[in-house]
């Protein structure tokens, strides 16, 4: 009998499967960072519009409160009057059918830096205030209130009517399209 020496077991056929395996699990890996980089620069984005949002309610604020204390010192020192001839001060529509000054008009004539429409705030500089990309404007318009009824005591000559100012503000972002509203209403 002869025997045969022998090196080790036959070579098994290889058939590439580790290969397979390895090549499923780079691609899973790989959805996986890019769904991850997805996410966190969507979240980046929320982010950064909500400080916009923020800035803009901020630089609103500023406005209505700026308007409100024009208000105050210009009627305290000049009456109803100025309500027509200051910058920003208007007489209300008289009939509650018509539109008032702030319904009728586009976000670009409050965003006019050139004309006297309404009360903007800058900077000592010039500059929009708080670095915004447009500066935040104010407009107050005035309607007086005859009153219904008066509480007990008081005399009718007294009371003639109450003169109150509709204030709307406007406040933008960082980002010209970044706008707030705000309005409040200002008893005088």
């Amino acid at each position: 009998m002869a025997t045969t020496a022998s090196n080790g077991p036959a070579p098994a056929r290889e058939r590439g499967i580790a290969l397979i395996v390895g090549l499923v699990i780079l691609a899973v890996l790989s959805l996986i960072g890019v769904a991850a980089f997805s996410v966190t620069t969507q979240e980046e984005r929320m982010a950064g519009n909500s400080r916009d949002r923020m800035r803009a309610f901020e630089a609103a604020e500023a406005a209505l409160r700026y308007c409100e204390s024009t208000v105050a010192v210009s009627f305290a020192a000049n009456g109803p009057s100025i309500f027509g001839a200051a910058v920003g001060m208007y007489a209300a529509p008289s009939s509650s059918a018509a539109p008032s000054i702030t319904e009728s008009k586009s976000e670009l004539w409050w965003q006019n830096k050139t004309g006297n429409n309404v009360l903007q705030l800058f900077d000592s500089n010039g500059n929009p205030y708080n670095g915004n990309a447009v500066a935040p404007s104010c407009v107050a318009e005035q309607f007086s209130l005859q009153p219904g009824s008066l509480s007990p005591g008081t005399p009718l000559t007294t009371i003639t009517a109450v003169n109150i100012a509709h204030i709307t503000a406007h406040g933008y972002g960082l980002n010209a399209n970044t706008i707030v509203r705000l309005e409040s209403y200002y008893a005088m």
